[in-house]
């Protein structure tokens, strides 16, 4: 019996329970509604999106200025509100403007912004009530890609020729007082490691530091190089002597210099000695001392670096007989 007592307790309290939670949820969904129903004033923040600006005109204001929007209507309608794309268009063809600038004034637009809201909505107030846009006039400007590559290549391996970019320059289009400082487009900074293969690669440019209004004809580029094995060689090479006056003889010691260089294997048998120039001219001839300094002026296109092994020579001048 006392167990029998102790349920119905029970169950009479979770039934009263369950009739307070039920008039309470009543009362909180009688109070939204009211709030709802009622009208409030409620302020909006607007994104502008421009239209109709004439295909060579450029903004240059990033970002764009918002409108704020303050209306009277009730909680119902602010809820469809909500869920929609605040989004403002400016139409670009019906503004004053001159050579640097378009207005725009808000007394101007007042009824086009009190229609996207209906009838049952009260137009408070727009701020700001003008707005500048600033604008240029797009100019194209060419300009080289410079690439930003390191590669580090395995033991006796190198680039033939230097890297080479497809295309090897683009176009930006933008105002011309923002292209005049631009001489260049540099690729991301990349590192490649242990290569001993051709290189072809596709490389960003590196644009993320230039204002958002410019714009590029190319974002991504091809990198490529000829990748070979390479090889020092040695080779003896004589010595010319240029702008020596008809009336003196001048020898040097010795008159072949050592020659070191660096090349493809591929290409090391065709090494050749004529292909080298070493030069002494008599006009940079420090007569104080008893050296000329030997320079090399050109080696074959196939070597990638080349020195002299001897950095100053002996020399005798002598008067020729008349």
């Amino acid at each position: 019996m006392r167990k029998l007592i102790e349920n119905l307790r029970q169950k009479i309290r979770a039934k009263r329970l369950n009739v307070f939670l039920l008039f309470l949820a009543l009362a909180f969904v009688i109070s939204m509604l009211s709030k709802l129903s009622s009208p409030r004033m409620h302020t909006l923040e607007f994104e502008l999106q421009p239209s109709k600006l004439p295909p060579q005109e450029l903004l240059i204001q990033d970002p764009l200025p918002k409108v704020e929007v303050t209306i009277t209507t009730s909680g119902f309608n602010l809820l469809k509100i909500a869920f929609q794309k605040r989004l403002l268009k400016i139409d670009f063809s019906t503004l004053q403007k001159d050579e640097n600038a378009y207005y725009w004034s808000e007394s101007n637009y007042r009824s086009e912004i009190a229609q996207l809201f209906g009838s049952n909505t009260t137009l408070e107030s727009i701020r700001p009530a003008f707005l500048t846009f600033k604008y240029a006039t797009e100019f194209i400007k060419k300009v080289p890609v410079f690439i930003n590559i390191a590669p580090n290549f395995v033991v006796g391996y190198d680039l033939e020729t230097p890297l080479k970019s497809q295309p090897d320059s683009i176009a930006i289009v933008g105002p011309k007082q923002y292209l005049e400082d631009i001489n260049k487009i540099s690729t991301k900074k990349i590192t490649l490691n242990a290569v001993k293969k051709d290189i072809e690669i596709n490389v960003d440019l590196d644009v993320s530091n230039y204002p958002k209004y410019l714009k590029f004809s190319k974002t991504k580029i091809q990198v490529y190089g000829k990748v070979n094995k390479f090889t020092e060689g040695k080779i003896a090479v004589p010595v010319h002597l240029v702008n020596l006056p008809e009336h003196l003889t001048l020898s040097v010691f010795p008159k072949e210099i050592p020659v070191v260089f660096y090349t493809s294997l591929s290409a090391y048998n065709s090494i050749d000695r004529n292909d080298f120039r070493i030069e002494c001219d008599y006009n940079v001839l420090d007569k104080s001392s008893n050296v000329m300094i030997p320079k090399l002026i050109s080696y074959p296109k196939s070597v990638k670096t080349a020195e002299l092994q001897i950095n100053s020579l002996e020399y005798v001048i002598t008067k020729k007989n008349d």
